[in-house]
């Protein structure tokens, strides 16, 4: 958890009765490969109803109460080792259970990031319909230059819909509504020919417009009566896809049709897919698709807005059907990013090396070659150049071994006076170990300049065997062990590190120390 991050949150929750509660809870627990989103805004879409009054039960839902919503966009608070290209502060939108709450866990697979310039309440109210109308054309077998019937195209996953062929090189594009006011919708979202179902013969309507063939594939959002005219509107060895139930799922239809014409029924839902057959969905997305959406070729239509206290409002404008577009919830100001402390997470690259502060250094070394690690490479009186604790010059020095255990490196230091320095103030404190770990970079300033603007202070710093031989401590030690150090790289000290990793590699017990002159490390050649 950030600084900034509350400990409780608003929810709507479910399974109370016919409305959700707004409710104050913990923010949700983090699991293993999830990512914690902020969510700005979050859409309804009537699968959230459905699960109100219990006609649809998805696999996220696992109690008679739920956290309520399915589809939103957000900023990145705690991103995930499974998604290192959506670090904290990426702006995404996406799909999840509990969406409609102030933080969300998610699958990182169920996110996508948000173009440039897409406003979050724009981005929330396009998840659910992009994936569910990309996955039924894709189970269609759509192809550029195909006829499509968009049958119910004034709800808000239609008009998606219609954009969503139109922008995949569709050919004749048919839809519907039962409002000549709602016409005009469908032809800004691009379809060429509308149908009121109430008033125009819908079959003939779309026989006219394909020269008697009927459409390659039809996309029905409303089922009920209507849908037994679907098979013929649609041609021989064509495709009808039934994603939504507006009118029931009760229908009637004709199978002699449907066989001589050798067509194909699919029904699709998300209702019972894992995340990570959901994310398969999301990720059939790009490019194409969020490339539509990146340059405006695909837009979401909203309805209104409201804040989550107002649900009451937003859930009975939807069961009137009185929304064109989408309903969605503002859980943040949509116009200004919510602050995130992105975290230190690889700011310094890799631990290569673990330091050990002790009173006694050799009785040190032999413990540590009694646990099998060695040989060690000992240098007495170092005396840094240009050493500084807290800023002021200090004469400090010390005795220090070095010695592999694979990759990792482990330094014993032991200081021989009583000059200032963070090694003498953690033996004085009471300790002894594990007083640091080490990140070995070439690009030192570049390094020390990043983390002195992200805040860090400088406790001590010198240079071991000339300019490249710099080294800085940095004053993190909250807790025993976890000062931070960064060491130069470009100079002769690789080489000497580089030959004390082989050695070990190749160490068979004998000759467990080797002392070194520490003017070798000043050598342009230290081998």
């Amino acid at each position: 958890m950030t600084n900034n991050t509350p400990t409780t949150m608003r929810a709507l929750v479910g399974g109370y009765g016919p409305d959700w509660r707004l409710e104050q809870h913990e923010l949700p627990t983090m699991q293993i490969g999830g990512v914690r989103v902020r969510v700005v805004a979050a859409a309804l879409n009537r699968a959230d109803l459905y699960m109100l009054e219990g006609t649809y039960s998805p696999n996220s839902k696992t109690s008679d109460t739920y956290g309520a919503g399915m589809e939103f966009a957000g900023i990145v608070e705690i991103s995930s080792p499974m998604a290192p290209y959506l670090p904290a502060g990426t702006p995404v939108m996406g799909v999840t259970r509990a969406a409609f709450a102030d933080y969300a866990l998610c699958h990182p697979g169920t996110l996508l990031r948000m173009p440039d310039g897409l406003s979050f309440t724009d981005a929330a109210a396009l998840p659910v319909g992009l994936i569910t109308e990309h996955d039924a054309l894709l189970q269609a077998g759509f192809e550029a230059g195909n006829s499509v019937l968009i049958v119910g195209g004034t709800a808000a996953i239609g008009l998606l819909g219609i954009q969503l062929v139109k922008a995949l090189g569709a050919g004749t594009v048919i839809a519907t509504t039962t409002s000549d006011d709602k016409r005009p919708a469908l032809l800004d979202a691009g379809a060429d020919i509308t149908v009121n179902t109430k008033t125009d013969d819908l079959v003939q309507a779309v026989l006219d417009a394909t020269g008697g063939q009927g459409v390659d594939i039809t996309i029905d959002h409303v089922g009920g009566k209507q849908f037994e005219q679907l098979p013929s509107a649609t041609r021989v060895g064509g495709t009808i896809v039934n994603i939504g139930r507006l009118a029931g799922p009760d229908t009637a239809l004709n199978l002699d049709e449907v066989s001589f014409r050798r067509q194909r029924l699919i029904g699709t839902t998300f209702s019972v897919r894992t995340p990570e057959e959901i994310a398969q969905v999301c990720a059939a997305l790009e490019p194409e698709v969020m490339a539509a959406v990146a340059d405006g070729r695909i837009t979401a239509r909203i309805d209104r807005t409201y804040p989550p206290e107002e649900f009451l409002d937003a859930a009975s404008r939807l069961r009137a059907n009185q929304a064109l577009g989408k309903i969605v919830f503002l859980f943040a100001d949509p116009d200004t990013q919510p602050t995130v402390d992105r975290p230190v997470a690889n700011f310094f690259g890799t631990i290569a090396q673990i330091g050990y502060v002790v009173k006694n250094l050799d009785a040190a070394i032999q413990h540590w070659i009694s646990l099998g690690v060695g040989p060690w490479f000992l240098t007495k009186g170092v005396k840094p150049d240009n050493f500084t604790y807290r800023g002021e010059p200090s004469d400090m020095v010390m005795d220090v071994a070095v010695a592999n255990s694979g990759d990792i490196q482990i330094e014993l230091i032991q200081p021989v006076n009583d000059a200032p320095s963070m090694y003498r103030d953690f033996l004085v404190a009471g300790h002894e170990g594990m007083q640091h770990v080490a990140y070995w970079t070439t690009e030192y300033q570049d390094l020390h300049d990043r983390a002195l603007a992200a805040g860090f202070v400088v406790g001590q710093e010198g240079a071991i065997g000339g300019p490249q031989g710099r080294f800085c401590y940095f004053d993190t030690d909250r807790q025993p062990g976890t000062v931070i150090e960064i060491s130069d790289m470009a100079g002769p000290k690789a080489l000497l590190f580089s030959y004390v990793k082989q050695a070990a590699a190749a160490w068979d017990g004998t000759q467990p120390i080797v002392t070194i002159d520490p003017e070798l490390l000043r050598s342009q050649q230290a081998g």
